[in-house]
Formats: structure tokens, C-alpha cells, sequence
């Protein structure tokens, strides 16, 4: 039988992974491809997604 703390980090890694799009938009920082997040979305006017780098950390948020 698998653990409570397994069977979470199991469900968290399947949902990062399938809500991230690469996109050929290049990190400020470190130049590697950045992902943008489709499940998340800033409340703005108009609405911002959420880009990231998996190299670097970086994160920020842009129109579209």
C-alpha cells in the first residue's frame, strides 16, 4: 500500500507536469526556455498568465 505523503507528491508532480506549456519565449535571466502556467491566471484587467523557468527559478507574469 502506498503512503499518504507518496500518493501527494505522486499527485503533485502529475499536476505541474500537465499544466505547464513550453513556450520559444527565452528567460530574462538565463536565456533557457521558459513554461507558461495554463492553470493559473492573475484577476487583472486584462488577465495575466503566469511564465516560468525551470532552470532558474524565474517567474513572472505577462498579457495573453
Amino acid at each position: 500500500m502506498i503512503t499518504w505523503e507518496d500518493y501527494n507528491n505522486i499527485e503533485l508532480s502529475e499536476y505541474l507536469f500537465t499544466n505547464k506549456e513550453k513556450t520559444d519565449i527565452a528567460c530574462p535571466r538565463c536565456k533557457a526556455a521558459l513554461f507558461r502556467r495554463t492553470d493559473i491566471v492573475l484577476a487583472s484587467y486584462p488577465p495575466q498568465s503566469q511564465y516560468e523557468c525551470e532552470e532558474c527559478g524565474w517567474v513572472g507574469y505577462s498579457y495573453r
